[in-house]
């Protein structure tokens, strides 16, 4: 315990990406709240979501938002989950469900923290931190945004 408390202690001080394995079950969002508490570059609220439970064809809207009226006339506007976590942590609990072809998504994003509701021409940027947890091998995650 003390080896695991010294790991956060030592990622939390880091601005970095992280991804939490292990078994389900084992505290991986316990993990994550204990490094976004001990951060002190972010300080408001960790935004958490499962993203098992995120329907696949809403996953790029969960995640990066919408303008009004996009896709259907009336749709309000929506930040996403990436929105609501700029300037603190996004904890994506599962992110190994993903789809792959929206894990190519992330990559500029977690590179410089570019990203682009649907319906928007305009490109946003958010300061964040992504921690990803995951039960299932690292062979489930795209090795371009594991290396992020």
């Amino acid at each position: 315990m003390w080896d695991l408390r010294e790991r956060i202690q030592r990622v939390a001080e880091s601005d970095s990406h992280v991804i939490i394995l292990g078994p389900s079950g084992s505290g991986k969002e316990l993990v994550a709240q204990a490094i976004h508490g001990e951060c002190h570059t972010f300080d408001t609220e960790m935004v958490s979501r499962n993203a098992a439970t995120i329907p696949e064809g809403l996953v790029d809207a969960e995640l990066f938002g919408n303008i009004r009226n996009y896709p259907n006339p009336g749709m309000p506007e929506r930040k996403g989950l990436i929105g609501a976590a700029d300037g603190s942590t996004l904890f994506l609990d599962e992110i190994g469900e993903l789809p792959e072809r929206l894990q190519v998504h992330f990559l500029r994003l977690l590179d410089n923290g570019e990203y682009q509701r649907l319906g928007d021409a305009k490109v946003r940027c958010a300061r964040f931190r992504l921690i990803g947890a995951t039960n299932r091998p690292t062979t489930a995650l795209k090795e371009d945004m594991l290396a992020r």
